[in-house]
Formats: structure tokens, sequence, C-alpha cells
């Protein structure tokens, strides 16, 4: 059983943020999941923003890589940021670390690899 964390308050807003932007793509719906706002293109989920409570850290926020290239996964890997935990990696969800505000940038790029891999 995965260890849960309290969010802050920044982190709340910074998930909110994320979902405000990520809530104007094509296709895209949402829908509560144990603590998060699961993030779905037509269909097929491709991340999950902590709400209430988050896995590996407070700070963490969750992308599916069902269907990545091998140039995605390789970048996945080289990002200090993106982790997994035991068991969920065969299933390729990955947590990206939002370690501060001005990350904000870095982790829409990630949601917009991971939105752009569920079309496949």
């Amino acid at each position: 059983m995965p260890k849960w964390f309290p969010l802050d308050e920044e982190m709340k807003e910074l998930s909110a943020m994320l979902e405000g932007e990520v809530s104007g793509w094509p296709g895209v719906s949402k829908k509560n999941m144990f603590g998060y706002q699961g993030l779905y293109r037509n269909g097929t989920i491709f991340a999950a923003l902590p709400r209430s409570r988050a896995m590996k850290s407070p700070r963490a926020l969750m992308l599916k890589f069902e269907n990545a290239s091998p140039t995605i996964l390789n970048s996945l890997e080289k990002d200090s940021r993106v982790d997994t935990v035991s068991g969920m990696s065969a299933a390729r969800w990955f947590f990206f670390e939002l370690d501060e505000a001005s990350a904000m940038k870095d982790a829409l790029g990630w949601l917009s690899r991971a939105y752009d891999a569920a079309k496949k």
C-alpha cells in the first residue's frame, strides 16, 4: 500500500492552476479519483493531479504514458524530477515532482506530452 501525503495550500493552488490550463485542451474530461483529479483525453487517462493528498511526495503529480515513444521514455528517464513508484512503472505511471512554482512550465510540458501520447 503506498504512503499518502497531505497537500499544502500552495500545492493545491498549483494543481488547480494546472487543471485549469489542461481543462481547455480538446477532448479533455475529468474525474475525481482517490484524492486526485484524473485527466482524460477522449476517455484515455493521461494524468492525475493531486487535490487533497498525493502518493510518493506531497509535491508529485502523476503522468500516464501508455503509448509513449522511446524518445519520450528516454526523456522521462533523464529528468531528475520524474520517478516511478514500485509496481506502477509496468503500468506506465510516472511521478513529476513539482519542486517549486517555477517548475509549472515543465509540468505543463510533461502534461502535454502525456496528453499527446494518449491519442495513439
